[in-house]
């Protein structure tokens, strides 16, 4: 949609972007294909997708042109209506679902396995959606947002960046990140007060945590970064004078069954 008809739309039915929802609307449609493009060209036809957040539609079309089976998921009211009436004849035809209600509440709930999950996630909520994300079971899910640009840095930063912290980890030991693109606030309606970027994260072949093992590796990574400016034999039953920010993801890991081995000794 352009920027006059997300004007036009919205007026029409007496909606405006909620700020409390975190709600920036893309509007440039070139930016859409190639989202939709990267989201889901690798999926195959016929594959499940998930999207948080359509808003108007703008990804959803392109996504639908992939000829995937794609589920939505939307917490907005207003738009969900707006959103079943635009695309009627995909429901009908059993390609598009639209969910309505809040992601951090649908996802746990989902009863499928996606191959995908992308979306324009809310600023104020990306790291939690993200995390649920990562706790489906079942095959992982290449993930591809658009997030706060500073989010998207921690996610893909390395051992040693002042940024670099418990998320990057948790996240890096399961999924290869990558930032495709940076994207300025005037692709959206209305601008964020900050830049977005591309993220993709694909899964590893094997990930270096189980879905049984990650809560557990989670709280010892979490304790471990909880003062940063301490040894880590400081914080953790372990004899390591390092700090936490000096351990790349595997070494993260290599300690934490270390603690694993003596705690069950």
């Amino acid at each position: 949609m352009t920027l006059t008809e997300i004007r036009a739309t919205l007026a029409a039915r007496g909606l405006h972007p909620l700020k409390q929802l975190g709600q920036n609307f893309l509007h440039d449609q070139n930016l859409a294909t190639w989202l939709a493009e990267r989201a889901a060209g690798a999926a195959g036809e016929g594959a499940c997708v998930v999207e948080i957040g359509p808003g108007l539609g703008a990804l959803t079309s392109c996504l639908l042109e992939k000829k995937v089976r794609l589920i939505a998921l939307e917490k907005d009211r207003g738009l969900s209506v707006f959103l079943r009436e635009k695309f009627t004849m995909e429901i009908a035809e059993g390609r598009f679902e639209l969910r309505e209600g809040d992601a951090l509440d649908l996802l746990p709930s989902l009863e499928v396995s996606p191959g995908v999950i992308c979306g324009n996630l809310p600023y104020y909520i990306s790291t939690p959606l993200l995390m649920e994300c990562m706790k489906l079971p079942g095959d992982p899910a290449r993930l591809f947002f658009l997030m706060q640009k500073e989010v998207g840095q921690r996610l893909a930063s390395g051992p040693g960046s002042k940024i670099y912290g418990a998320l990057s980890v948790l996240v890096q030991v399961g999924y290869q990140v990558s930032l495709l693109r940076t994207l300025p606030g005037s692709v959206f309606f209305p601008p964020p007060d900050v830049a977005s970027v591309v993220v993709q994260l694909v899964p590893h072949a094997a990930p270096l945590v189980k879905v049984a093992e990650r809560a557990r590796f989670a709280a010892v990574v979490q304790k471990g970064f909880s003062q940063r400016r301490k040894k880590l034999s400081n914080l953790l039953p372990i004899d390591d004078g390092r700090r936490a920010e000096h351990l790349s993801p595997v070494e993260w890991v290599s300690l934490w069954r270390k603690i694993e081995a003596q705690e069950g000794a």
